[in-house]
């Protein structure tokens, strides 16, 4: 029975931990010091972050790239409009028409919701390769957002994680840093 209760005096006496485990027992203070320092500085960022609100990286270029393509404007019209059903989708496109040097040039493609004529542009080069130059114009409306049951949806503010997570950190190496200090400093 001497084996570990031989031990348990000297485990639980008064003299600090850094002096019974012999690690740090010179330099303990400068780990507190340095812990704390970070500590107060972690807090700081927490206080600018949370008066920031939240915040995120964005690592994407949302800014339109617009390159040089020499295509022509053109005016075409719209022939007529089709719909395909595919399984559980469908398919609505429409023919466009426009003509060059005399050339009457055609293409099926999506649907954009336009009637009559719409504005092209395409390749001098090779008149077939076009795009629709054409904004949809866009309804505007003053009626809320709702969900399936007619109720307003409204937006939730979102939790501020950052500020939640740099606080715990400061906290974190606040408190280790003073435990190290007041087990160096006043437990003899």
């Amino acid at each position: 029975m001497t084996g570990i209760y031989h031990y348990l005096p000297i485990l639980f006496t008064a003299d600090n931990a850094f002096g019974k485990t012999g690690v740090l027992d010179k330099y303990g203070n400068i780990l507190g010091i340095i812990l704390c320092v970070f500590g107060v500085i972690m807090l700081a960022f927490a206080g600018k972050v949370r008066k920031m609100g939240s915040f995120y990286l964005e690592m994407t270029n949302k800014d339109p790239v617009i390159k040089e393509t020499n295509y022509v404007p053109a005016e075409a019209e719209i022939v007529s409009k089709r719909t395909t059903k595919l399984s559980t989708m469908t398919l609505k496109e429409m023919l466009v028409e426009f003509e060059v040097n005399g050339i009457t040039y055609s293409n099926w493609t999506p649907d954009l919701g336009f009637e009559g004529k719409v504005a092209i542009e395409y390749d001098p080069v090779n008149p077939k390769d076009f795009y629709i130059a054409d904004k949809v114009k866009a309804e505007e409306t003053d009626v809320p957002d709702t969900d399936d049951e007619g109720d307003e949806l409204t937006e939730t503010p979102k939790t501020n994680n950052a500020f939640i997570a740099m606080l715990g950190f400061g906290i974190v190496l606040f408190g280790l840093g003073a435990a190290f200090l007041y087990d160096f400093y006043f437990i003899k």
